[in-house]
């Protein structure tokens, strides 16, 4: 996580939080790519970890490579968080549900005159 945190800000980036929600049951049994000191190539447990992070699409891709790279990461997702100021910053009227609302209590108002 270290890696990826240093990653993130070095190239602009913030890290927001870092959670650790502890090892937890996986949702089937996964193969690793490597037999680990013990020999064992299949786990039915793993440690599940977030990173918040807000950084541009390029960042996104190099931290993606790290885990990739990482053989003790046997899974790895990113997602893109949404908030409010996304739908505010959308200037297409069809999908800014902020427009909609102001076009309809207009559309309302003319229809009471």
């Amino acid at each position: 996580m270290k890696e990826i945190s240093l990653k993130v800000v070095n190239n602009g980036g913030i890290v927001r939080s870092i959670q650790n929600h502890g090892i937890r049951q996986l949702p089937h049994r996964f193969q690793a790519k490597y037999a680990d000191r013990e020999g064992n190539r299949y786990y039915e447990r793993g440690r599940f970890i977030s990173v918040f992070y807000d950084a541009n699409p390029n960042v996104m891709k190099q931290v993606d490579g790290i885990l990739n790279l990482n053989e003790e990461i046997l899974r790895n997702t990113h997602l893109r968080a949404t908030n409010k100021f996304m739908d505010v910053n959308n200037m297409k009227e069809n999908k800014n549900p902020y427009i909609q609302e102001v076009l309809r209590e207009m559309e309302e108002e003319g229809t009471q005159k």
